[in-house]
């Protein structure tokens, strides 16, 4: 699990086909002393596991289904990704809870500056539409967002200097794609919604049917 703040851009090395998925090496610079085979980080919004560590260099296998739901697929040598390290329990949540899970791909329409801020337009899928509100939050290439606008087929963010410092959202141009998940709080109103619940018909019952009580 994940916060959405951004604690560096690693540089892709490689990216390779494997059979059945892909293989992606990254250079980071931040300190991996902690970081062993098996974990979890996030690039660019992707939930992907350690495979192996060479000092700074970080490789992850990608299975077919990452490939196709995510933006992995068009990486290309040198170029830059969003990472985070997975949350450590008892920290600070800084941005909204954040899977990893990729929901689609969503592609940049327009971007213009207003004041010191950096305005982006993207494109949203219909069946994503009601998971978007303004002032909620969403999570696009990983980066822990509040959702500015909501239009039909299309949302609208907003990003201050230091998120466009430390991340790669400052580099896109129309056309550019990015990862998007949405909140998972909406998706579970969602979800009650689509099958008749109500938040006031939540019981015991209800929350081990989504997975929040396990025996």
């Amino acid at each position: 699990m994940f916060s959405g703040i951004i604690e560096e851009s690693a540089k892709v090395v490689s990216v390779a086909r494997v059979s059945g998925g892909g293989r992606l090496e990254l250079l980071s610079a931040l300190d991996h002393s902690g970081t062993k085979v098996g974990d979890s980080i996030s690039v660019s919004g992707v939930c992907l596991t350690v495979c192996s560590l060479r000092g700074k260099q970080i490789v992850f296998d990608i299975s077919e289904e990452t490939l196709r739901r995510s933006s992995l697929g068009s990486l290309r040598a040198g170029d830059a990704v969003n990472l985070e390290r997975s949350l450590v329990l008892g920290g600070r949540i800084h941005g909204h809870l954040v899977f990893g899970h990729v929901d689609t791909v969503v592609s940049l329409i327009t971007r213009e500056e207003e004041g010191n801020s950096l305005k982006l337009v993207w494109s949203l899928p219909d069946e994503w539409q009601p998971y978007l509100v303004p002032k909620g939050s969403v999570a696009l290439a990983g980066v822990s967002l509040t959702v500015g606008e909501v239009m039909p087929g299309r949302f609208a963010v907003y990003l201050i200097p230091h998120t466009l410092k430390v991340t790669t959202l400052l580099s896109l141009r129309p056309g550019d794609v990015a990862n998007l998940e949405v909140d998972m709080l909406a998706r579970y109103v969602g979800s009650m919604i689509a099958s008749k619940q109500t938040p006031s018909a939540v019981d015991e019952s209800l929350l081990r049917e989504h997975g929040f009580i396990r025996d």
